[in-house]
């Protein structure tokens, strides 16, 4: 029960850390709306714009795996800082790291990511997102926005974003869904190996555990493909556990 229990609360972190990507149409409401000073307003425009788009097209609906890659691919992330959100995952080893080696880490963190993004946007039906009450007011370059993933017939999940305003725009630089910050569920996984083992040996880790994942998804789309999509990695050491943080 407990396994099923992490399971889907995995789903549901991936579903809301989907809102992260945006197809040509989020790039051009990302890019007028990111220097408006209302963070709240700007994040569920963005969220429901995404959503509606991924409706909307019916190769993702299908959760297509081959169209699910190229969306997330093609269109990560023009609204987030990814340097500091793998910086932070990293912890404080990323200082030791080369440019390289920082390069290299960037890339397998995109892929765990995007393979996690992969799952989630084939479970987008008529969900919608909608403000949640905030007693956190942003200042001039650091916000938090409370919103609600409102599913119909189904409990509201809680998903809040942090963001950082560098150069007059808002950047999502982590997101937490249901207490679980997915930037620092990382960083506990990716800490623990890279403190043992330094940058090499999590570098190790982690393509070796993108290389397993890959291998595990194709056999599992071949066999049972809908049973797929609920199987999501976690990070470098896999629990999927996260702290809770509000």
């Amino acid at each position: 029960m407990m396994n099923v229990k992490f399971a889907r609360r995995r789903l549901l972190a991936s579903a809301g850390a989907a809102v992260l990507l945006g197809s040509a149409a989020v790039r051009a409401l990302a890019a007028a709306s990111a220097k408006d000073d209302s963070p709240d307003q700007w994040v569920v425009d963005l969220c429901n714009k995404i959503l509606e788009d991924i409706r909307n097209d019916s190769q993702l609906s299908k959760a297509d795996p081959a169209r699910v890659q190229r969306f997330v691919d093609e269109q990560v992330m023009p609204v987030v800082d990814f340097e500091r959100m793998t910086r932070t995952a990293v912890g404080p080893k990323w200082r030791q790291a080369s440019p390289e080696q920082r390069k290299e880490l960037m890339a397998l963190f995109r892929e765990q990511l995007i393979r996690v993004y992969s799952g989630a946007l084939a479970t987008v039906k008529d969900q919608s997102v909608k403000l949640a009450p905030n007693r956190v007011k942003p200042t001039k370059t650091d916000a938090i926005v409370r919103t609600l993933l409102v599913s119909p017939g189904k409990p509201d999940t809680r998903i809040n974003y942090r963001l950082k305003k560098t150069k007059g725009e808002w950047c999502i630089i982590d997101v937490d869904v249901e207490g679980i910050w997915i930037v620092d569920n990382y960083r506990t996984q990716f800490s623990s190996v890279a403190n043992q083992s330094g940058i090499d040996g999590l570098i190790k880790t982690m393509r070796e555990k993108n290389e397993q994942a890959a291998q595990n998804a194709s056999k599992c789309g071949k066999n049972h493909p809908r049973q797929c999509r609920f199987r999501q990695e976690g990070g470098a050491g896999g629990s999927g556990r996260g702290r809770r943080r509000t």
